[in-house]
């Protein structure tokens, strides 16, 4: 997949950022372009080689149209978690190393949900925390709006998500 200075992408782990630039860096097998991405959120800048861009599971954000489906997905009914905290972590973190969008939207709907009906472990809770913030940002970065704002849409959606659950 080829990408362009100025493309928003998320890579899987650190989460949205764009490509400030492309560099070229001299290696013992000759010249190499790597692309310079900032992640504003963590207050990063990786400089990924242009061929491992994929490797990487580096992806473009996603689109408009996406985006609505992914928030239409935080609408959905959750799916129930495992009780076992094991079996629930090992399901959750194989989620959200992907970075898909999709994945970390289930990821939180479904972690708020088993928080509503039980408890999360510390475990739990910082997937939680970095789902929605991987979520956020993301959103924030297609939509050109602040984080805060981002979050509030997740939360407000969340919230109708639960209480329609209930009945």
């Amino acid at each position: 997949m080829k990408f362009a200075v100025g493309d928003k992408v998320v890579h899987p782990y650190h989460g949205p950022g764009t490509i400030v630039r492309v560099d070229q860096k001299d290696i013992t097998e000759g010249e190499e372009s790597y692309y310079v991405i900032e992640i504003p959120d963590q207050g990063l800048t990786l400089h990924i080689p242009q061929h491992r861009m994929g490797i990487t599971g580096v992806r473009r954000a996603m689109s408009g149209r996406r985006l609505r489906q992914v928030l239409d997905t935080l609408r959905d009914t959750p799916e129930q978690l495992p009780e076992d905290h094991r079996e629930r972590q090992e399901l959750v973190w194989e989620k959200l190393k992907t970075g898909e969008s999709f994945q970390v939207a289930e990821t939180v709907r479904d972690l708020m949900w088993h928080q509503h009906q039980a408890h999360l472990t510390k475990k739990d809770t910082d997937y939680l925390d970095r789902a929605r913030k991987m979520l956020a940002a993301e959103i924030a970065l297609v939509e050109d709006c602040e984080i805060t704002e981002a979050n509030r849409t997740i939360e407000t959606i969340l919230a109708d998500t639960l209480a329609s659950a209930e009945t």
